[in-house]
């Protein structure tokens, strides 16, 4: 009896995904005790997509093949020892589980790599791979938007503005075949400002315009696997060729292979065969051409001659983009999640690192409300926030006021005087409200600190801001402007 609780019981694997096993149950039609192996797997595929990151599934789930029944179990095959190490420690738990409770025959499921598959189950089973590897490159289809995943990366999910605008003219040109500088072009920037983004959405744009174009996407991990995969076999001529061939070949996180010369060799070698071949090489990596540190004297030099663009981190304008881009993503399937303005105005000041961050705290404040199914507090915001940015000071009255003067021309006389201009009224109020939302004092030693005011008009102050800010974009503005000069004075060590 347990048994039976715990093969039904709810189950987190490594990256905190939490499923219930009866959600494949809720997944299938009539048909649901149907004991063919492929649809079983196709029901756990879908919940696990509805559940992952669209990154994280695409990169290690999609690529899965179940290829037979074999020695009594049946066998999930993954491509290499890199895919096969990732889902064995990050999401193989979970995959069993959905796997047990939609199997009727309870046949055990054994996640194995095809490179190292016995030789009776390759007599058995053709290389699972081989017909996609050889068809012809079709025009994508159109993605299905779930619930759990985020937007397809194309470009017209990605959010562009000033710190990206060069980087994504660049890619698209070279989606659309058309000149771009040289032949190879290097896209650097720090971690989690949407290079990989942008790396699929070239991807995706070049296969749309042109089916007869190769293009061949790798992260440097990836590369380095298969490479070393092949020195163990004495043969990496499948690589070689799968390279050469790109008419767009695309290699992400570059700086992973900086101190390993024999596949940096490797790698610069297939660079130049697709180039003198009249293709196009974009690397992306973390660092600027002259700070490529770690590298040899052909690739450094492969690197500083290649067209480079830099991506920056968001300013404020594109990380609420991204806040309501994201949200009103997930309210598509789930009208209950809706993030209100005071949400995203907290979240932005709140989590101050690159979109990703950004983007991570909103699918944790997704989870925290229920999958979606809740509509988020700002109990759970705050919740969130201190998880993933840490407990953080709280900054005094007198930085707020600092702040303040920063961002509108007034002097300190004005904003603490009795004058009622609304040049002075204006910034007095939206100071007020950072000193009730960001600190913890109460409105009168607020109003002390304003001329010594009745605590009625911070009261008043407060009201009136909280009440605006839903409809006046350009209040919010000002207000995230302020509140990103008091987390910079803050974090300068000038509070």
């Amino acid at each position: 009896m347990s048994d039976h609780k715990e093969k039904r019981g709810s189950v987190m694997d490594r990256n905190g995904m939490t499923v219930s096993p009866l959600e494949l149950e809720g997944s299938v039609d009539s048909d649901a005790f149907e004991t063919t192996g492929q649809r079983i797997w196709e029901n756990v595929r879908s919940v696990l997509q509805d559940k992952m990151a669209e990154t994280e599934f695409s990169r290690w789930i999609e690529d899965l093949r179940l290829v037979a029944e074999h020695n009594g179990a049946m066998i999930l095959a993954a491509r290499d020892l890199l895919a096969f190490d990732r889902v064995s420690s990050q999401h193989l738990r979970v995959i069993e589980k959905l796997w047990a409770s939609g199997d009727p025959l309870e046949r055990p499921l054994k996640l194995i790599c095809w490179r190292n598959a016995p030789a009776d189950l390759r007599d058995l089973v053709d290389d699972p791979w081989a017909v996609v590897e050889t068809a012809p490159a079709a025009e994508p289809q159109a993605p299905v938007a779930s619930s759990g995943a985020g937007p397809v990366m194309t470009f017209d999910s990605l959010v562009t503005g000033p710190s990206n605008d060069i980087a994504v003219t660049l890619a698209k040109r070279i989606a659309a075949g058309l000149p771009a500088g040289t032949a190879t072009t290097l896209i650097y920037g720090p971690p989690g400002t949407g290079k990989t983004h942008l790396m699929q959405a070239l991807r995706q744009e070049a296969a749309r315009r042109d089916t007869g174009r190769r293009i061949v996407y790798l992260t440097a991990e990836e590369f380095m696997s298969a490479y070393l995969d092949g020195v163990k076999a004495r043969d990496t001529s499948d690589l070689k060729k799968r390279l050469r061939a790109a008419s767009i070949l695309l290699i992400d996180d570059l700086h992973r292979i900086a101190g390993k010369p024999g596949t940096e060799a490797e790698l610069y070698q297939n660079i130049r065969e697709v180039t003198s071949n009249g293709g196009q090489v974009v690397l992306v990596g973390d660092s600027a051409p002259g700070e490529a540190n770690g590298f040899g004297q052909r690739m450094r030099s492969e690197i500083k001659g290649a067209t480079a663009v830099e991506v920056e981190l968001p300013d404020t304008g594109m990380r609420r983009e991204i806040l309501q881009r994201l949200s009103a993503h997930i309210a598509e399937n789930h009208p209950a999640f809706v993030l209100t303005e005071e949400m995203m105005q907290r979240l932005n000041t709140g989590i101050r690192g690159p979109g990703r961050e950004l983007t991570g705290a909103v699918w944790s404040l997704y989870t925290e409300a229920g999958f979606g199914e809740r509509a988020p507090t700002m109990e759970m915001l705050e919740r969130i926030i201190r998880r993933h940015a840490g407990e953080q000071k709280e900054p005094s009255i007198e930085v707020i006021k600092r702040a303040t003067l920063k961002v509108f021309p007034i002097a300190k006389t004005d904003l603490e005087g009795p004058s009622k201009m609304r040049g002075f009224v204006y910034p007095r109020q939206i100071a007020m409200y950072l000193c009730r939302t960001m600190t913890r004092k109460s409105f009168p030693q607020i109003g002390r600190a304003f001329g010594k005011r009745d605590h009625t008009t911070v009261l008043y102050a407060f009201r009136r801001i909280e009440g605006e800010l839903g409809k006046d974009q350009d209040l919010a503005a000002d207000i995230a402007r302020v509140q990103a000069v008091v987390h910079e004075l803050m974090e300068s060590g000038q509070a």
